[in-house]
């Protein structure tokens, strides 16, 4: 039950910490149009969209600790995006948007690393 509850409120204070600030949304780039083909081939290979979601996630989870343009290169760019000063540096804590689940980014200068997928 302890951990149960020290999970919960782990959870709750990264939450919190990606929310801090103010949203802005992020323009799609070139890349967009070329990695929409590539999510398109790996969602069709499940048969549903929850099973699809999940394989994502999966190859998500993957990339935690690796800079996000490996999980571009796998899943594709998100649906949508938003970045926000961060409380635990310079940077800036970003949510990337993708069907069924979020990857949590923290950017600083050119590095993007991803930190967290639900």
């Amino acid at each position: 039950m302890k951990k149960l509850m020290i999970a919960i409120l782990a959870c709750a204070l990264f939450v919190s910490l990606c929310a801090c600030g103010k949203a802005q949304q992020e323009a799609p780039d070139a890349t967009t149009v070329a990695t929409t083909a590539t999510t398109a081939t790996v969602a069709t290979d499940a048969t549903e969209p929850a099973e699809q979601a999940n394989n994502l996630k999966a190859l998500a989870e993957n990339c935690i600790d690796k800079p996000v343009a490996e999980l571009y290169a796998l899943i594709g760019q998100p649906n949508s995006s938003d970045y926000a000063p961060s409380c635990m540096g310079d940077g800036e804590d970003g949510n990337l948007y993708y069907d069924g689940f979020i990857v949590y980014t923290y950017r600083e200068g050119d590095t993007e690393t991803i930190h967290f997928v639900e």
